[in-house]
């Protein structure tokens, strides 16, 4: 059986006086770092958690704003397009007149030539043909 002597309670008190000297020089140590450290993940827990959140913010902003830009360059692609397409039309009709213009003028031009290269062939008919007849009847014919 067991025997509760001095050496029992002096053994005892040592224990005790053991366990409270670890418990200051190692555990309350150990349960602070490990404290310190719990809350270092949690701040950076909650630290990953904002950055998160503003980057899911910062993302949909930069949608919007990509979204935005290219409406933006849409429309104006199209208005430029739009005022090109006109003057192109605009020049292309101008041209058109011109042209239109410049065989009007050609063709009076021609007509005018043929016309004059008809009254001149008739002179000359009339001059063949007295040459011809002279030649073929062998005297000389006034037509």
């Amino acid at each position: 059986m067991l025997e509760f002597n001095a050496t029992f309670f002096i053994a005892m008190v040592s224990f005790v006086i053991f366990m409270i000297i670890m418990n200051a020089i190692l555990y309350k140590p150990l349960e602070r770092i490990v404290k310190e450290r719990r809350d270092l993940i949690d701040n950076n827990n909650m630290k990953s958690k904002v950055a998160l959140e503003k980057l899911d913010t910062l993302q949909k902003w930069q949608a919007a704003s990509i979204e935005k830009a290219q409406k933006s360059s849409r429309e104006t692609y199209q208005k430029i397009l739009k005022e090109y397409k006109a003057k192109k039309d605009a020049m292309l009709d101008s041209e058109k007149n011109l042209s239109r213009k410049e065989i009007a003028i050609a063709q009076a031009k021609t007509e005018g030539e043929v016309i004059e290269a008809r009254h001149g062939l008739k002179s000359e008919v009339k001059t063949l043909a007295s040459i011809i007849s002279s030649k073929i009847l062998g005297y000389e014919t006034n037509i």
